[in-house]
C-alpha cells in the first residue's frame, strides 16, 4: 500500500475501523510484510490478539472462535505461500457461514510475475470462497475505509451471505513509517429488514420436518411449528434438538427411514442437509415437495422451494386433513429401535459404547466438539435424545479433518463457564498436532478424547474395501506410526490411556482439571460393525 510513507498511519485506522464493525479477536501469523498492521492490532487494547506461527492452524482456530461468538474474527498473515495456508479454514467458514475476515499483506503490484522474493498473485487466490475480495494499491481518501466498511458488512450478511472476506492490501518499503496525517470515518450501521411471507401448502396429508445443522433458526418455534402441523421432527446431532423432551422429536431415522411404506408428501426442512447420509437421499428423492426456510442457504443447497426467511418471519397455512395413523406408524419405528438399541452392550471396546458413556457424563451447556470420519456418524445414529442441553460444533461445511483440533480450541478459548470436550479420530488428531502451539501463549481447558482405532477405519466400511485392494491399509486406512503420549510429552499435555470401563468413572475427574487433557480410548471397530450388522437383523424382523 503505497500511500506516501503511511503505512502506519492506514493500518492504525484499518484496526480501528474493524473494531468498530465488531471484531474482538484477530489471529496473527508472523512474517515481515504484515509488520504495519501486526503493529497496529496488538496496539490496539480492545481487540484481543493471538500468535501462531502456523497459518492454517491460526486460520482453523480463529473459525472456532467465530464460531462460538458469532462476531467476525481478523486473520493476519504476511505475503506469498502464507496466504494459500488459510484456505481450508476459509473453505469450512465459507460453507457454514460463518464471518472471517481475512487480511494478507502483499508487495507492491509492479513486483508481481518479476521474480522477487516472497511475491505471488494473491488477487482472487480464494475465488469463490470468499463473500468478497477487495486490493488495495495506494490510498485515495477516504474510498478505502469506505470500500473496507461495506465488505465487512457482506462478511456480516448485513448485505449478503454471511462468510469470510479477503482484504489484500500492498505495503511498500519502509514499512513502520510516518503516522502524520489527520482524517476521520465513521461506518454507517445497515439494519436488516425481513418481511412476512406467505406460504400456502394446501394439500398434504403427511407432512415432516427435518433439521440439520442449524444457524439461525430457533429451536422453540419449530416445535412450535410441529405442533401446529401436528408432524414429526427428524432432528439431526447438530439441531440443537435432541435434548428438548418433546413426542415429536424424533432421532433414530436413520435406522428405520427406507422402511416407511409411504413418503411424506410434504418436507419442511431447516438448516443444513442432515449427516445421515439415508435421510439426505431420502430427501433428495422427494424434492419437488420438499421446502427449506432460511435467509441463506440457497448459496449450498440444491432444494427447489426455497423460502428466503427466517420462520418467525413465515406464515404457514394449510389444510388439516393429517394421516395420523401414518405419523403415528413412524413414532412406533422410533420407539422400537431405541428398545433395541437400549439392549446393546455398552461394556465392549466399540465406539458405539464409548459415544454412549460420553453423551451421559456431560451437564447441561458443556461444550462438545465432533470430529469428521466415524465420530460424527457413529454419534448421529446412536446418541439418542440427550439428557442435557449440551452445545454441540462440528466442522460439517466440507466434512474434512483437517483443523479439528485448531477449531475445537478457538470454541474452548471462548467458553469458560463450563466444560469442553473433543471427540476425534486418531489421524484427525494427528493431522492437526500443530494446533497446540497455540497454547504456548494461552490458557485453554479442553478433554480430547481420542478414538484410536489404528487409522481411517470409515474406508473400511465402504463397499470397494472387500475387493482385495492392494495394500489397502498403507494407502487408505493409513494408521498412524506416532504414539498418542509421545504426542502429549511433546506439547506438556496431561495423558490417559482408559477403557471403556475406566471413562464412565473417571472422565469427569479428569474433564475438571485444568489445561489441554489427551484420553487416549483404543476401539475395535470389528466390533462396531458386528454391533450394526446384528442391530440390523433385529430390526429387519420388526
Amino acid at each position: 500500500m503505497k500511500n506516501n510513507g503511511l503505512n502506519v498511519f492506514w493500518s492504525n485506522k484499518i484496526v480501528d475501523l474493524l473494531f468498530k464493525k465488531g471484531v474482538k479477536h484477530a489471529c496473527i501469523s508472523p512474517g515481515s510484510r504484515n509488520t504495519p498492521l501486526i503493529n497496529a492490532f496488538i496496539n490496539y487494547p480492545k481487540i484481543k490478539c493471538f500468535s501462531h506461527f502456523d497459518e492454517r492452524s491460526n486460520a482453523f482456530f480463529a473459525l472456532g472462535i467465530a464460531k462460538k461468538s458469532l462476531d467476525p474474527v481478523v486473520i493476519l498473515t504476511t505475503s506469498g505461500t502464507a496466504t494459500a495456508n488459510l484456505f481450508p479454514a476459509i473453505i469450512e467458514g465459507s460453507l457454514t457461514m460463518v464471518p472471517l475476515i481475512i487480511l494478507t499483506a502483499d508487495r507492491p503490484g509492479n513486483l508481481i510475475d518479476s521474480g522477487e522474493n516472497q511475491t505471488i498473485n494473491q488477487i482472487n487466490l480464494y475465488g469463490d470462497y470468499v463473500r468478497k475480495m477487495e486490493n488495495f494499491n495506494k490510498n485515495k481518501s477516504t474510498t478505502m475505509l469506505k470500500k473496507i466498511d461495506s465488505v465487512v458488512n457482506t462478511s456480516l450478511g448485513l448485505n449478503g451471505i454471511p462468510g469470510p472476506i479477503h482484504l489484500n492490501i500492498r505495503f511498500d518499503e519502509p514499512l513502520i513509517d510516518s503516522n502524520k496525517m489527520k482524517i476521520s470515518y465513521r461506518p454507517k450501521a445497515i439494519k436488516k429488514i425481513e418481511k412476512k411471507i406467505s406460504l400456502s401448502i394446501k394439500k398434504f396429508k403427511r407432512p415432516i420436518i427435518v433439521c440439520g445443522g442449524l444457524s439461525n433458526s430457533k429451536e422453540a418455534e419449530i416445535i412450535k411449528l410441529s405442533t401446529k402441523l401436528n408432524c414429526i421432527i427428524l432432528a439431526d446431532s447438530l439441531s440443537n434438538l435432541r435434548h428438548y423432551k418433546n413426542k415429536n422429536i424424533l432421532v433414530y431415522y436413520d435406522h428405520y427411514i427406507n422402511k416407511l411404506d409411504k413418503y411424506p408428501d410434504c418436507i419442511i426442512r431447516f438448516g443444513k442437509k442432515p449427516i445421515s447420509k439415508k435421510l439426505t437421499a431420502f430427501i433428495n428423492k422427494l424434492k419437488k415437495s420438499t421446502y427449506l426456510i432460511d435467509s441463506h442457504l440457497s448459496f449450498n443447497d440444491d432444494c427447489p422451494n426455497i423460502i428466503f426467511s427466517t420462520l418467525n418471519n413465515v406464515n404457514i397455512t394449510f389444510n388439516k386433513d393429517i394421516d395420523l395413523d401414518w405419523t403415528k406408524k413412524i413414532i412406533d419405528y422410533e420407539h422400537k429401535t431405541k428398545n433395541e438399541i437400549d439392549k446393546l452392550d455398552f461394556n465392549n471396546k466399540s465406539e458405539i459404547s464409548l459415544i454412549n458413556i460420553i453423551k451421559n457424563k456431560l451437564n447441561n451447556n458443556d461444550h462438545l466438539f465432533i470430529g469428521n470420519s466415524m465420530p460424527i456418524r457413529i454419534f448421529d445414529q446412536f446418541s439418542g435424545k440427550l439428557n442435557t442441553s449440551l452445545k454441540i460444533f462440528s466442522n460439517r461445511g466440507a466434512s474434512g479433518i483437517d483443523g479439528i483440533v485448531s477449531t475445537a480450541l478457538g470454541v474452548s478459548y471462548l467458553n469458560k463457564k463450563t466444560k469442553n470436550f473433543l471427540l476425534i479420530g486418531d489421524v484427525s488428531l494427528f493431522h492437526d498436532t500443530n494446533a497446540f502451539h497455540i497454547l504456548n501463549n494461552e490458557n485453554i481447558n479442553l478433554t480430547i478424547i481420542i478414538v484410536n482405532n489404528n487409522g481411517g477405519q470409515i474406508f473400511s466400511r465402504l463397499p470397494y474395501s472387500n475387493n482385495d485392494i492392494k495394500e489397502f491399509e498403507k494407502f487408505w486406512i493409513t494408521p498412524p506410526l506416532t504414539q498418542i503420549n509421545d504426542l502429549a510429552q511433546l506439547f506438556k499435555l496431561k495423558y490417559y490411556h482408559l477403557d471403556i470401563k475406566e471413562i464412565d468413572k473417571k472422565l469427569n475427574t479428569i474433564s475438571i482439571k485444568s489445561g489441554i487433557k489427551l484420553i487416549e480410548v483404543k476401539i475395535n471397530s470389528k466390533t462396531d460393525i458386528k454391533i450394526i450388522e446384528k442391530l440390523n437383523q433385529k430390526l429387519n424382523l420388526i
